[in-house]
């Protein structure tokens, strides 16, 4: 087992202060592995809590149906009739991506969810009854009610584009399938509703508009008749003709009449002809109800329905698919046509009447001239009577396109097609009983080494020879590995001797892994200063029940089986343990020794076998430890022991809890800190390693005590180097025979 042991150094009288520890900061693989081994059982219970929770949530969650249908919605169509299609040209968006995501989330609306509720009664349904389970629904709904039940519908409302098509995905989860089904046509009818009751407000809202606006048009006309009777008062203006005018007002109100239905007429044709620009199949069907464009469109619309008949059920290249796509394509360019024939007849009709307005317009001009000549108050009162007339002509005539245009906008077609209206759901689409475990089991995992990683972080305990070596920067003398108590020891090799723990093992199983490393221990020692070996041998730790006691014991037998004269001294007067270890009387020890109570006979030889091991106990528990041990009677028998003993190991009490060590610390030739793994905390040997500094000791190195070996590094090395132990290797390991 020597591989176990990193040289010591020759111990200095006054090491230096720590220093940063050498070792790479990042995490090495080997460092993980480290980890996972450590924590394993912590992950392994994680793990199991997660997937039971996963199965738990995958046979308590409630099934869930889902129901989709498929609407249409036709962005590009007209939805007016008329003038009023004109009037509502500039509203909306253009990018038509934007204006679908407008009506998508119209569907998820407040008001349509609303709308959806009211038609399906879902107050008496689940899951929606549960909300009035405290306050029962009387008609109304109060603000939380309304609020949760709006919530709660919407949260079951699945809304989504087809991408690049108009094609719109309208869904809803319940936990009742007929509602599922039932609230999904719900929304789409309740959308098709408000969208009608919204283009019918806005036309009617133009209306008004307009209706204002001629208000003010009617009073203009009225103030120009007013003025027009008040000029004829104070004139005297006298009707020559057969009506009682003159040839020339007589002919300029023909004229002026004429005017004003050539322009009343041509603002029609004109407002018809833009509408033919559009090329617009149903504006112009609206406007020229007598072509034949109308019946093309009808059939146009009936080809489409049988073909998408067909290709939904055969397929696109079905040849009546084909045949059809080329008669809609016959019909279509017959509707070009047609549409074009309609575009340059309006064109004509409206350049026509632009004419006509223009000649008329030429004629009034030369009758205002031949009034003027007749007499100024003539031509004034011609002027003013064709004020009058015609601010009263054009707001007859556009009195009459707004009538037409609040009779056409109740006459409003929606733009939306119900493509796949939505059916009963087949079966749940919750729970997903195979994801829920495994999600459950990875997210178990993935906690459980987030959980190691964090404890792994925060756990500031010693565990390998490496870690202590980065921290204290001293060798590590040796690894001594964990070993189990045993309930009974071997019989003594002579009646009436005292009877060992079981963690004496160096004697008692000296083929064990856990002697060789109390002999590597020995070797460490030996090795750490050929010139001058050291005799005084101090073993300490930073806090109680690290091992002091058991490696005191252990190395002072090790050297005994060597022949030396060893001399084992329990100097921890306080809680000293070595009587326990070896079944001695501890009436007479190193206290009353001090004291000078007790002479030679508080030496004891308890193995017969080894009459080189003599054991001192601690004796009897001293008022003040801490003056006796660094009284000067202390200092004589240590000047006593090294001329009468080849080894003496003095087995001390922790620095950190009590003073007592560091009076005996200079007067040792090495000092050595057992550090006990997964119990040692880092700060703990840091200022362990001060103190004794600061006291100006000689510390040799460290003892790794009660390690688990397959958190070291040679471990593997360790396991392939060959020995042949005798069974007892295996009782001491805790394997069976087969397992050698």
């Amino acid at each position: 087992m020597q591989g176990w042991t990193i040289p010591a150094q020759k111990a200095q009288p006054d090491p230096p202060g720590p220093v940063a520890p050498s070792q790479p900061s990042f995490v090495t693989p080997a460092d993980v592995s480290k980890i996972l081994f450590k924590r394993k059982w912590i992950i392994l219970l994680v793990v199991v809590a997660g997937t039971a929770v996963g199965i738990y949530h995958a046979k308590t969650t409630v099934p869930q149906y889902e129901a989709t249908g498929q609407v249409f919605i036709d962005l590009s169509s007209s939805t007016n009739l008329g003038i009023g299609g004109v009037l509502q040209q500039n509203s909306g968006y253009d990018e038509p991506d934007v204006m679908l995501q407008t009506q998508v989330q119209i569907m998820r609306s407040s008001t349509v969810a609303l709308d959806a509720i009211e038609m399906l009664d879902l107050y008496h349904k689940p899951p929606f009854s549960s909300l009035f389970a405290k306050t029962p629904y009387k008609g109304q709904l109060t603000p939380i009610q309304r609020a949760a039940m709006i919530g709660m519908f919407q949260g079951a409302t699945q809304v989504s584009v087809v991408p690049n098509t108009g094609l719109v995905n309208v869904g809803f989860r319940s936990s009742d399938p007929v509602v599922a089904r039932d609230a999904a046509n719900a929304i789409v009818q309740a959308y098709m509703e408000r969208d009608l009751k919204a283009r019918y407000q806005g036309t009617t809202r133009i209306s008004q508009w307009l209706a204002q606006q001629l208000t003010g048009l009617q009073q203009q006309a009225e103030a120009n008749q007013k003025t027009l009777s008040s000029y004829v008062q104070q004139h005297n203006i006298v009707s020559a003709g057969p009506d009682g005018g003159s040839l020339v007002s007589d002919s300029l109100t023909t004229v002026n009449q004429q005017l004003s239905e050539a322009k009343a007429d041509r603002i029609v044709k004109e407002a018809r002809y833009k509408m033919a620009q559009t090329r617009n199949p149903e504006l112009l069907v609206s406007v020229a109800p007598g072509t034949i464009l109308g019946s093309l469109r009808q059939q146009q619309a009936d080809l489409m329905v049988q073909k998408a008949q067909l290709q939904s059920k055969f397929g696109p290249q079905y040849p009546k698919v084909q045949e059809l796509n080329q008669q809609v394509a016959s019909i279509q360019s017959d509707i070009d046509t047609e549409i074009t024939g309609l575009t340059k007849r309006f064109a004509e009709e409206y350049h026509t009447a632009l004419q006509t307005e223009d000649l008329m317009q030429s004629r009034l001009d030369e009758l205002k001239k031949s009034a003027f000549k007749e007499s100024e108050s003539a031509a004034q009162f011609d002027i003013l009577k064709h004020n009058a007339e015609s601010s009263a002509a054009l707001y007859n005539a556009l009195q009459l396109k707004l009538q037409e245009a609040g009779i056409t906008s109740g006459l409003n077609s929606n733009n939306v097609d119900v493509i796949d209206e939505a059916s009963l759901p087949i079966g749940p689409i919750l729970p997903q009983k195979r994801t829920d475990v495994m999600f459950g089991f990875f997210g178990g995992l993935l906690a459980g080494l987030i959980l190691a990683f964090l404890l792994e972080f925060i756990d500031d305990t010693l565990r390998t020879s490496d870690e202590v070596e980065a921290i204290s920067h001293l060798p590590t003398l040796a690894v001594v590995p964990h070993f189990p108590s045993k309930k009974a020891t071997p019989p003594s090799p002579k009646p009436g001797a005292p009877r060992l723990l079981p963690d004496m093992v160096t004697y008692l199983e000296p083929q064990t892994l856990g002697a060789e490393a109390f002999r590597t221990l020995r070797s460490a020692i030996l090795l750490s200063a050929v010139d001058r070996e050291p005799k005084v041998l101090l073993i300490t730790s930073s806090l109680a029940e690290e091992g002091k006691s058991t490696a005191s014991g252990n190395l002072a037998i090790s050297f005994a089986q060597r022949q030396e004269k060893v001399l084992l001294v329990d100097a921890d007067l306080r809680r000293g343990t070595t009587h326990l270890k070896f079944g001695l009387s501890n009436r007479a020890g190193l206290s009353t020794m001090l004291a000078r109570e007790s002479g030679i006979e508080a030496y004891e030889h308890p193995l017969p076998d080894l009459p080189w091991l003599t054991v001192l106990t601690r004796g009897p528990i001293a008022p003040n430890p801490g003056e006796i041990l660094a009284s000067r009677a202390m200092e004589d028998l240590m000047e006593h022991w090294r001329s009468e003993y080849d080894r003496i190991i003095l087995d001390c009490s922790p620095v950190l809890a009590v003073s007592d060590s560091l009076g005996l610390a200079p007067l040792a030739d090495q000092v050595m800190i057992l550090v006990r793994s997964g119990v040692t905390r880092r700060k703990a040997l840091l200022r362990t390693w001060e103190s004794l500094r600061r006291a100006s000791a000689r510390i040799t190195g460290v003892i790794m005590n009660d390690v688990d070996l397959r958190l070291e590094h040679y471990y593997t090395y360790s396991k392939r180097y060959g020995y042949s132990y005798q069974s007892n290797y295996g009782a001491g390991y805790g394997v069976s025979d087969g397992e050698k």
